[in-house]
């Protein structure tokens, strides 16, 4: 309780955008359910905010919306499991909490430009340049480059 009202206090004084505390543990909250699906809500009250005061405080630090960044967040782990390649795509979209193969396909595609098997293949034969590039999981500090 007393770190919600530490919170309250830091964002009545106008910081601009969601202070540090409060963006790492919303990061914390996205990391620990990425294949869940979980609401706005949800997200702002792990940080100790109303859910109006979160999303427009969540963009104004990171420049896109929560669930656009959890989107990245997700984006991003697929391509770490695709370039492993130890799991077959249904399996991937499933464990990143995509409704189906089809609307994960059509997410990573539209991000990436390129389907989720060929950049799986792509990894396979060493390529390191264009969408076949993997980045690490975002510093909490940093916001990932949303869509």
């Amino acid at each position: 309780m007393q770190a919600c009202q530490d919170l309250h206090r830091t964002l009545a004084r106008g910081a601009p955008g969601l202070n540090d505390r409060a963006f790492q543990r919303a990061h914390a909250f996205i990391v620990l359910h990425l294949g869940e699906h979980f609401t706005l809500a949800e997200l702002a009250a792990a940080s100790c905010i109303s859910r109006f005061h979160f999303a427009r405080l969540f963009r104004a630090r990171t420049g896109c919306s929560p669930m656009a960044y959890v989107m990245r967040m997700r984006l991003e782990r697929a391509k770490e499991m695709l370039a492993h390649g130890d799991r077959c795509i249904a399996a991937t979209a499933a464990e990143l909490g995509f409704f189906d193969q089809s609307h994960f396909t059509r997410t990573f595609r539209r991000a990436t430009g390129i389907s989720p098997r060929a950049f799986s293949r792509q990894c396979r034969h060493g390529a390191t340049s264009g969408a076949a590039r993997l980045h690490g999981e975002p510093h909490p500090s940093h916001a990932p480059a949303c869509p």
